[in-house]
């Protein structure tokens, strides 16, 4: 239990800093609908039974300039949520019998930009490419620090300006179909499973009502930081 717990840290740090990169993004025709990846997870740290309890998929809903990825197991649910031309960000965490919601504002993404020193990855563009979920995909390596990470995107789904900002991958435009994350010793490897078509409702894109809104600092507290 107390490694399953220690995961969930890692997974909420995780989606903090996918948020906290959030860059204001261009009015542009993009895509709307949801996108579903299935993730597989490798790692010395992690048996069998952790892995059973860690989500299988994340579903990314898009509409305009907002978007959500959202994972969900049997032990929790988690959120983050970007508006790409405010520049905010919302983290919802459904875990251990809390509803958690983290509103960040655009000044707050700034200062945790500055605080962590983010550099840019690099990237570069391989002539390779494959065919996921219908959409012929370009290959890229992107190097952040020591990690060399294979990437496939494709141009042929419309995503807006900032997006791949949020995970790592700037200077990637197209939309991420196969990529890899590390954290702390936790490797997660996302692929797309799915790519629908759809109105999305602007209820997924706010706060609900029977979450407990938290400042960073105060999650950090809860959650050991």
């Amino acid at each position: 239990m107390k490694t399953t717990i220690k995961l969930l840290f890692v997974l909420v740090a995780l989606s903090l800093s996918f948020s906290s990169q959030a860059q204001k993004a261009k009015k542009v025709k993009t895509f709307a609908g949801i996108i579903t990846y299935d993730i597989t997870y490798d790692g010395d740290e992690i048996d069998e039974t952790t892995k059973a309890q860690l989500p299988t998929q994340i579903v990314v809903s898009m509409s305009g300039n907002k978007v959500r990825n959202e994972q969900v197991s049997a032990f929790y649910s988690m959120a983050s949520i970007s508006d790409l031309e405010k520049g905010s960000a919302i983290i919802l965490i459904d875990a251990m019998g809390m509803k958690i919601a983290v509103n960040q504002t655009k000044e707050d993404i700034e200062k945790n930009k500055a605080e962590a020193d983010l550099t840019d990855p690099t990237i570069k563009f391989v002539d390779e490419s494959k065919v996921i979920a219908g959409y012929k995909c370009k290959k890229a390596e992107v190097t952040q620090g020591e990690d060399i990470i294979e990437v496939y995107y494709t141009d042929e789904i419309a995503v807006p300006a900032g997006m791949n900002d949020n995970n790592g991958f700037k200077g990637i435009n197209g939309m991420l179909m196969q990529y890899t994350v590390v954290q702390q010793g936790l490797t997660m490897t996302m692929t797309v499973k799915e790519v629908k078509k759809a109105k999305v409702k602007g209820g997924l894109f706010v706060i609900p009502d029977d979450y407990e809104v938290k400042t960073m600092e105060e999650l950090g507290g809860m959650f050991g930081g």
